[in-house]
């Protein structure tokens, strides 16, 4: 897999995650384990504009970028913060269920994904 093809993916995966969250924000959470009321639906939202956001961002990165293993540590360091936190969530019950789980699969494969790729050059 080229580096294009990898950062384009990620953007998908981070766009699809932000759609639900700030579009389908209840049903985002509830799979999450979550019960929202007014303030945290308003929240949930907010941070699904962030990862659209950022999902744009990532998707952009091969157009823009010249320093290719720059752009891969630091998206890399993006999916660790995620890794850290759902890993946080889970410890202390403040998530459970197939959302988190998934989104922590997911970038721990990216992490993964954009190490390998870093490595090869």
């Amino acid at each position: 897999m080229n580096s294009k093809l990898l950062f384009r993916l990620d953007g998908i995966i981070l766009l699809i995650n932000g759609f639900a969250a700030a579009f389908a924000s209840k049903l985002f959470l509830e799979g999450a384990g979550m019960t929202l009321d007014a303030d945290g639906l308003t929240t949930a939202q907010a941070f699904g504009a962030a990862l659209i956001t950022t999902g744009i961002t990532v998707f952009r990165i091969p157009s823009f970028v010249g320093k290719m293993k720059q752009a891969i540590d630091t998206v890399i360091l993006g999916h660790l913060t995620f890794v850290i936190l759902i890993g946080v969530h889970l410890m202390n019950g403040q998530a459970e269920g197939p959302t988190p789980l998934i989104n922590l699969v997911l970038n721990l494969l990216f992490i993964i994904l954009y190490f390998s790729k870093r490595n090869k050059g």
